[in-house]
């Protein structure tokens, strides 16, 4: 579809309208639409499928557009209008639009002035730019996954990473991060990364570990990434000289669940989880789903995938477009009998 925004003024103005005009139109285009944002001047009611307007029809700091724009709402049935409100100053008159609120509180607003349906659809939110995630790391949509577990490390057997992928086994929610790609100038290494793969088969977590850097090497910017999707670190080496990536987790606020040996004594925070390398990995599993700090960081994945941008508009505007063409084929139909 061919869909105009429209708003008094448009990024790169800064302000919390302005952002969600243009958050909006990308996640429009990403969907498969040809979309253009307008301010008044610069828009033209042409061959337009759709036109959103955003509080244009409530707020009228320029009154003249905003009856122009309602006219038009009339004139124009060929034209899916969509009035998308964020704030309620001025409903002396209703355009023939679907009324989009931007909250519950603003639906109850608007209804004071029409009985006609007035649906809620938040205004979403770019986690990629708000984080700074890496196109990489985001294409993964690790936001959708139940639970989220790193590992940053090399294809060592110190690193221990099998004990990573029985952990994983018992959690059939999860997806692992596993950052390193084999060395080849290292025969163990490689031999070590196809012993992993198959016992990923064996355990039947093929599908649900990701060896990152099987493909090309993670840049230090998908790294951090990383460790802003990942909901706990898990790092089950045998032995260590330091260990920092239990520094970087908890920089990230990421809870640590490690093995108890002595440099991660040494090094891991107060409020990380120290564990036996014999440790069970079921006895694991329950401990990484109880931790407090790891539903925290769920939560938060959570209200990313929530407040998606294509999400929302595939599920909740593009339908109600669909019943706004229907209506209208209806109405033309009634007339040319």
């Amino acid at each position: 579809m061919r869909i105009a925004i429209l708003h008094y003024s448009k990024p790169p103005t800064i302000g919390g309208v302005e952002r969600v005009l243009g958050e909006q139109a990308s996640a429009l285009v990403s969907l498969g639409h040809e979309v253009e944002v307008f301010t008044r001047h610069e828009w033209k009611a042409t061959q337009w499928d759709v036109v959103i307007v955003h509080n244009v029809f409530t707020m009228p700091f320029d009154l003249a557009w905003t009856q122009e724009l309602i006219k038009l709402t009339e004139t124009r049935p060929d034209i899916r209008w969509v009035n998308w409100v964020h704030d309620v100053r001025w409903a002396a008159k209703v355009p023939q639009a679907v009324h989009v609120a931007v909250s519950e509180h603003r639906r109850s607003e608007y209804a004071k002035h029409t009985s006609e349906p007035i649906h809620v659809i938040p205004n979403g939110c770019d986690a990629k730019a708000v984080l700074g995630l890496e196109d990489r790391i985001a294409a993964l949509k690790l936001e959708k996954a139940g639970l989220v577990l790193l590992q940053p490390t090399r294809f060592v057997r110190r690193k221990n990473i099998e004990m990573g992928l029985r952990v994983l086994a018992e959690l059939p929610e999860a997806i692992y991060l596993v950052t390193a790609a084999p060395d080849p100038h290292q025969k163990d290494g490689v031999k070590y990364f196809r012993e992993l793969k198959r016992l990923a088969k064996e355990l039947g977590v093929s599908k649900r570990v990701l060896f990152l850097g099987e493909k090309a090497v993670l840049s230090d910017d998908e790294v951090r990434s990383q460790y802003q999707m990942a909901d706990a670190l898990f790092f089950p080496s045998t032995q260590e000289g330091y260990g920092l990536p239990l520094i970087e987790a908890a920089l990230h606020q990421v809870p640590v669940f490690c093995s108890d040996i002595p440099a991660h004594r040494e090094v891991a925070s107060a409020e990380a989880v120290l564990f036996k390398l014999v440790a069970s990995p079921k006895g694991l599993a329950r401990k990484i789903r109880a931790h407090a700090g790891v539903k925290a960081r769920q939560a938060r994945r959570a209200l990313m995938a929530r407040m998606d941008w294509e999400t929302l508009l595939r599920e909740k505007l593009l339908p109600l477009l669909g019943e706004m063409r229907l209506r209208s084929g209806r109405r033309h139909s009634k007339t040319a009998s």
